[in-house]
C-alpha cells in the first residue's frame, strides 16, 4: 500500500514574517475577525485561537494585529516545497498551509521510514516554522491526523487506524449540516463513522459523505498533482514598514537573495542578471539592474554588487515593497586553473568587471571588438565585456596604443622613421578615405602616428606608448 505523509503548518504567516517578534502579536481573519494565529506572548495573556478581536484586545492592550494574508502563506509554502524537493520527489501542495508527500516511492532510497523522516526534519529546520505531521495510507487520513496534531510517523496500519478512531467529526472537513445529522444517530467520532457500511450511508446521506469515507479509508483513489519547481525566480517582499533610505534596503534584500541562492542551488544554476523593482509610495516603481559578467548564485556576491550599485542610486519616495527577478539562468561554469602556473589573484576578470559595472554603471564598462575594416577609426568598436570575437589581423602592421577620436592638425617639426603605408578604403559606403600613414618622432621624444591626405594636409591620428 502507498504511504503518505502530511505536513500541516498552522502559523505559517506568523512564523514567516514575525518569528523574532518580542511583542504580543496575532493574525486576524478579515471575514469573521477571529484570531487564527498568535505567538507565545499573546497566548500567555490568555488569548486563544478562534477568539474574537474585541475579546483579545481586552485581554491584552498592547496586542499588535495583522490581517491574514493567504498569498503570504502560499509563497512560504512553495519555498518549503522547493527546499524539500532536494529530499523527496513527489510533493503535492495543499494551499495555503499543507504539504502532502508520497513516501512509498522514496523508501528504496532511504531504506526505511525513520531515515526518510530524519532527512525531512533536517530540511524543515532550515525554515524555523511550526508544523504538525502524520502518516497514513490515504492522503485524507494523513491530512486529518496531522491537522489534529497527532505527530505520528509509522507504517503500522493498526496504529494509524487507532489514532484516526479518536478524532471527532468536528475536526474533519465535512459540512456542519452533515456532522449534525450524524450526531443525531450517535456518530461523533471517525471510529463510529468507519463502522458503518458505505451502502447503509448511501441510503441515508448524500454522495459527498460516501466519497469522503471512501477516500479516508483508501477505498477510493485520491488524485493528486505533484509539484514541479519553477524555472524562473520572481519574488516580491512586502515591507512591514516604509523605507526611505537606500542603505536600509540591504537587510530585506539579504533575505530575498538567500532565497535566490537556494533557488539556484537546487537547480544547479547561476544567473548573470538580477532585476530589482522598488515599489514607491504614491509614485511609479523604480527598477534597478544588477549584472555579473561571470554569473553568480551566492547571496553574499549579489549583495556585494547591490551595495556598490546603491552608492549611486537615490529613491524619491519611501519604498513599500521590493521585487527581485532573475531570468537568465545557466549551468555552473567551472573555473579551470593550471596548478603549475602558481598563485593567481583572488578575483577573476569577470568578477572584476561585475564590480566595476556595479560601481560605475553598466554602460561605463565596455570591451573592445575588432572589425575587419582597414579604416583605423572603424577597425575597433566598443562592445559588451567578453563578447569579442577573434578577427584575423596583420600582426606586421604598426598600430598606436592610443587612437585619437578626432585627428588633430599636425604642428611642429617631426622626424619620420617609418612609412608610408597607404590606406584606400570605404568606397562602398560613401565614407572613403585616401591616406598615407607614417610613424614619426617629435622634438619631445613622442612617437606619433600621422597621415597625409591627397591635398597634402597632415594630421596626428595616434600615439605610441
Amino acid at each position: 500500500m502507498v504511504v503518505w505523509l502530511y505536513l500541516h503548518f498552522p502559523s505559517l504567516q506568523l512564523d514567516t514574517l514575525f518569528k523574532d517578534s518580542d511583542i504580543p502579536l496575532a493574525i486576524v481573519h478579515n471575514k469573521n475577525h477571529q484570531i487564527v494565529q498568535l505567538n507565545t506572548i499573546s497566548a500567555q495573556s490568555g488569548i486563544q485561537l478562534g477568539m474574537g478581536l474585541g475579546t483579545a484586545a481586552a485581554l491584552c492592550r498592547d496586542l499588535q494585529i495583522h490581517p491574514y494574508n493567504e498569498s503570504t502563506e502560499n509563497k512560504a509554502l512553495i519555498q518549503i516545497a522547493e527546499w524539500l524537493y532536494l529530499t523527496t520527489a513527489d510533493i503535492h501542495l495543499l494551499k495555503p498551509n499543507g504539504l502532502l508527500l508520497k513516501v512509498s516511492s522514496m523508501l528504496t532510497l532511504y531504506e526505511n521510514l525513520t531515515t526518510y523522516w530524519q532527512a525531512i526534519q533536517s530540511h524543515l529546520a532550515h525554515f524555523s516554522v511550526n508544523y504538525y505531521y502524520a502518516t497514513g495510507y490515504s492522503p485524507n487520513a494523513a491530512k486529518l491526523l496531522a491537522q489534529a496534531g497527532v505527530n505520528q510517523i509509522t507504517e503500522d496500519k493498526q496504529l494509524i487506524n487507532r489514532a484516526l478512531a479518536k478524532i471527532p467529526l468536528t475536526k474533519t472537513e465535512l459540512p456542519l449540516k452533515t456532522i449534525t445529522s450524524l450526531k443525531r444517530v450517535g456518530v461523533q467520532y471517525i471510529n463510529d463513522l468507519l463502522k458503518l457500511s458505505l451502502a447503509e450511508i448511501a441510503k441515508r446521506f448524500d454522495i459527498e459523505l460516501v466519497t469522503y469515507i471512501g477516500k479516508l479509508s483508501g477505498q477510493l483513489k485520491h488524485p493528486v498533482d505533484f509539484f514541479h519547481p519553477a524555472e524562473q525566480f520572481n519574488y516580491e517582499l512586502e515591507l512591514m514598514y516604509e523605507i526611505d533610505l537606500v542603505d536600509k534596503l540591504i537587510k530585506p534584500l539579504q533575505k530575498i537573495f538567500s532565497l535566490l541562492e537556494h533557488f539556484l542551488l537546487v537547480r544547479n544554476k547561476q544567473t548573470s542578471e538580477v532585476n530589482i523593482t522598488l515599489f514607491l509610495r504614491d509614485l511609479a516603481k523604480q527598477q534597478i539592474k544588477i549584472s555579473s559578467a561571470q554569473g553568480e548564485y551566492k547571496a553574499e556576491k549579489w549583495l556585494e554588487l547591490t551595495k556598490l550599485t546603491f552608492e549611486s542610486i537615490t529613491i524619491n519616495a519611501p519604498v513599500i515593497s521590493i521585487r527581485v527577478a532573475a531570468a537568465n539562468l545557466f549551468a555552473f561554469e567551472i573555473d579551470k586553473q593550471d596548478m603549475f602556473v602558481g598563485a593567481k589573484g583572488e578575483i577573476t576578470p569577470k568578477a572584476l568587471i561585475a564590480k566595476l559595472q556595479a560601481k560605475l554603471g553598466e554602460e561605463q564598462v565596455t570591451g573592445i571588438q575588432l572589425f575587419d575594416d582597414h579604416r583605423p577609426e572603424r577597425a575597433s568598436q566598443y562592445c559588451r565585456p567578453f563578447t569579442q570575437t577573434d578577427i584575423t589581423t596583420d600582426i606586421d602592421r604598426f598600430r598606436p596604443s592610443i587612437l585619437l577620436t578626432t585627428p588633430t592638425p599636425l604642428t611642429g617639426k617631426l622626424d619620420i622613421r617609418h612609412g608610408p603605408e597607404r590606406i584606400v578604403s570605404g568606397w562602398w559606403d560613401n565614407e572613403n578615405i585616401i591616406r598615407d600613414y607614417f610613424i614619426a618622432r617629435n622634438n619631445s621624444g613622442q612617437w606619433l602616428w600621422i597621415y597625409r591626405t591627397p591635398q597634402n594636409q597632415w594630421f596626428v591620428h595616434g600615439l605610441f606608448c
